[in-house]
């Protein structure tokens, strides 16, 4: 898959969407999308021109090992 668009705004769309699909099985490219995407936002936070993505970054995560957990 690609990642079109903000590091911020494909965040944000991760989230929402792995928020929608807590506690229901997940495909694994979904799954494979989403590390992508936080991949993406964990080196946009430490890049030389670090965007402010840390809190999504974090929730990402989060929902992440929730998802993984499931």
């Amino acid at each position: 898959m690609k990642i079109e668009g903000s590091i911020r705004s494909n965040l944000m769309s991760a989230i929402v969407s792995a928020r929608r699909w807590r506690g229901r099985p997940v495909h694994r490219d979904t799954l494979v999308f989403w590390q992508s995407v936080l991949d993406h936002g964990r080196r946009a936070v430490t890049g030389p021109l670090a965007e402010p993505v840390g809190e999504l970054v974090a929730e990402l995560e989060q929902e992440l090992a929730q998802a993984k957990g499931a």
